[in-house]
């Protein structure tokens, strides 16, 4: 479904009315002696078939941090997070779950380059059991906390978990991405899932993830645009839908969207599907402000504004009181040597890490030993409580993307009537997890 096309055009507050670039750095992230290896790994990336994630990256196009790191912006505005408990009924419930995923884009897919402006570099592949821990501080609503482990190396999927325990409200959930060429774009599809619940309610929200686009490669200043559609669908039978809207070669501006929040009673999705009752319209900018329309009464309100309020400071422990397998102890010699533009170092620590990951699972391959995740587990849909299989079931023939399953942390409120025994995998709480990180390597 499409927003009203009159509704969001007919504010002159709206952000689509201002101008807007890309976060691309003012120089290439290219150091000049590297030139001849970019352009031969850039030609190599062109003719390559399969997954980009699989190739060798050059180090000085690292970023120096995991991609498990990447997973902790869903906790960037904890309050935000937390002010969605206090919604009266499904509709504004809904609302406030958009405005709490708009507000974890910014420093998901923009805020390190916006700040530093550096590029978008590629991130370590994060090592089979690698863990990265961190909470946020708010003064209203206290600690949230956030887990992220990965879950699987080939392919490569990361399982997420975050709480705040004083507001109640909790999710889980994984991310994988697969990437190609295309023209001088790489584009980025996003597979996994989000899942959200509350305490004070027994309505849960699903969510799919936003495709990507990483531009101007070829010039050595790669920013990233979002792509395609996202969608959101609460077991009630409320859906956001949200359009990433792509800047074309000759008109537009980049990182806008457009979206919608509609009550649909069908079982499954249908682009403008009669049954839908249109309540809200969204758009504006995701790295800047955005807004919401009531379809009733016109009113137009501030959906998201990055600029209002700074995120909160992220609380990570010093590398040398993390566990072997938290990411910036695993690549700390890593990030150190990219931070002092010592590429050759970099690459052979990172090799050395790998070379360490392939002998563990030649060894596990031999012993006959499965690996298992130590915070996660998996679960079909099939297995999964009825409404959450039907909202999923709802959102796959939107987006296959959201997959037939859930990574979903072993400890989670939801979970506690079957709540495993310490001697299981698993059998961590969050603040086992923070106090531990250990894993079944």
């Amino acid at each position: 479904m499409t927003s009203d096309s009159k509704s969001v055009s007919s504010t002159s507050s709206s952000s689509s009315r201002r101008s807007a670039t890309p976060n691309e750095p003012g120089s290439s992230i290219v150091p000049a002696s590297s030139s001849g290896d970019f352009m031969s790994f850039f030609k190599g990336i062109l003719s390559f078939t399969g997954d980009l994630s699989s190739l060798t990256c050059p180090s000085f196009l690292l970023n120096g941090i995991s991609l498990l790191e990447y997973g902790a912006h869903w906790s960037d505005y904890p309050h935000v997070l937390a002010e969605i408990t206090k919604a009266k009924d499904s509709a504004e419930r809904m609302k406030l779950v958009a405005r709490w995923f708009v507000s974890t884009l910014y420093g998901s897919y923009n805020k390190r380059v916006a700040e530093s402006n550096t590029g978008e570099k590629k991130p370590f592949n994060p090592i089979l059991g690698e863990q990265f821990l961190a909470s946020w501080n708010d003064g209203e609503y206290g600690e949230t906390k956030f887990v992220c482990e990965q879950v699987s190396h080939h392919p490569p999927v990361s399982a997420i978990y975050f709480e705040n325990a004083k507001a109640g409200i909790y999710g889980s959930g994984h991310f994988s991405q697969k990437s190609k060429f295309k023209g001088t774009t790489m584009k980025v599809v996003q597979e996994g899932r989000v899942t959200v619940r509350m305490n004070n309610t027994d309505e849960v929200f699903c969510l799919t993830l936003p495709n990507l686009n990483i531009c101007s490669i070829l010039t050595g200043k790669p920013f990233l645009e979002m792509s395609d559609t996202t969608y959101i669908r609460s077991t009630n039978g409320y859906t956001a839908e949200f359009q990433w809207l792509v800047k074309s070669w000759f008109y537009g501006e980049y990182h806008k969207f457009t979206g919608s929040i509609f009550k649909d009673p069908e079982s499954t999705y249908t682009q403008n599907g009669p049954s839908q009752e249109l309540l809200y319209s969204m758009k504006g900018k995701w790295v800047a402000d955005s807004y919401v329309v009531d379809e009733k009464t016109g009113a137009e309100s501030v959906l998201f504004d990055v600029k209002a309020q700074p995120p909160a400071d992220i609380i990570i422990k010093p590398v040398e009181k993390q566990s072997e397998l938290e990411s910036r102890r695993v690549w700390n010699k890593v990030s150190e040597a990219l931070a002092s533009g010592n590429y050759d170092v970099a690459s052979k620590e990172k090799t050395a890490i790998e070379e360490k990951q392939r002998a563990l699972r030649r060894e596990r391959a031999e012993a006959n030993v499965e690996w298992k995740p130590s915070l996660f587990t998996w679960i079909d849909d099939a297995d999964d409580e009825e409404a959450i299989r039907n909202c999923y079931a709802y959102l796959f023939s939107a987006k296959e993307s959201v997959g037939s399953g859930s990574w979903v942390y072993n400890n989670s409120p939801h979970k506690t009537a079957c709540k495993p025994t310490p001697q299981q995998s698993g059998s961590q709480t969050p603040s086992d997890a923070f106090s531990t990180a250990q894993s079944s390597l």
